[in-house]
Parts: structure tokens; sequence; C-alpha cells
């Protein structure tokens, strides 16, 4: 699957791994993914920022939804259930709009779509933040389907390991 990632897709699963490292998590979930969107140039990142929901501000909420570790974690550190099916979630809504390549912005609205996660840090943050979920998913497609909107498609032959 991640051969068909962007770059801007693949960045977010690498700073996505970032953040867990740099809250301590043995694992990387749904929050981590929506930190590194936070941190995205594209429409995610826009219209995520653009809403109030920046990096710091989710930081804050997330650390209030799950907490920190305490030990730095080294090594691989694994997708938990929740993040894993929103980045094959992100495939379908993708798939969807007639293109054959994972976005960044494809990951944001499959947070957006329905947080499977033990506790729905995505909805807690956004809505945290002083937006709603539904906002948030009608910015992100209005960004996406303008008409300057850049089109991004994967690099030929690379192939992310997870």
């Amino acid at each position: 699957m991640f051969e068909r990632f962007t770059a801007s897709a693949r960045r977010t699963v690498v700073l996505a791994q970032e953040e867990a490292r740099s809250l301590h998590h043995t694992y990387i979930g749904t929050e981590h993914l929506l930190l590194a969107l936070t941190l995205d140039r594209g429409p995610a990142g826009k219209a995520l920022t653009g809403l109030g929901i920046t990096h710091d501000a989710a930081r804050t909420h997330v650390i209030e939804a799950v907490g920190e570790g305490t030990i730095p974690v080294s090594g691989h550190i694994p997708f938990l259930p929740a993040a894993r099916s929103a980045l094959m979630k992100a495939l379908r809504i993708a798939l969807d709009s007639g293109v054959n390549f994972i976005d960044s912005n494809h990951i944001l609205l499959s947070l957006l779509a329905e947080d499977t996660s033990q506790v729905p840090v995505t909805e807690h943050t956004i809505l945290s933040c002083g937006t709603t979920p539904a906002a948030v998913t009608e910015r992100v497609i209005d960004l996406m389907t303008a008409p300057d909107a850049p089109v991004e498609q994967p690099e030929t032959g690379f192939t992310l390991s997870a």
C-alpha cells in the first residue's frame, strides 16, 4: 500500500512516528497521524491550521487525552489497529475520488470519517480546538477541489516499509 503514497502522505507517516517517539509512546495511533497532519504544507495542513488546529494546540489536547510516556522509545514503533484502519480507509477514499494514490488529504479525511480508536482523540482534539470534524472535512474538500489545487503523484519505484 505504501507504494501508492505521495511524498506528503509518506511525510505524514514519518512525522507520525516522530510524534510517537517525542511523546514516548510505544505505538503509532490516530492521534500521531493527526499531529503529523498539522505540519502538512498542503490542503490537509491548511485546513487544520486555518480552523485553529495548530500543532501546539493539537499536541496539548493529545497529551490531555492520552498522556505522555516516561521512557524514550527506540526501534520499530507499530501502528495501532485504528491507525492501520485509517490508512486503509484513506486508500478507499482516494479510490472513491477517482485517483489511485494516497495523499495526506486522504489520510485526514479518513481520520475525520470515523475514529475507531479506543479513545476518539481526533474528534476530541478538533472539538477542543473550537471546531468540528464536519467543518474540517468541508474545508479540506474545498481546498482539494480548488482550481489551483496542486496534484501530487507518488514517485514510481519508491517503497516505504512500516
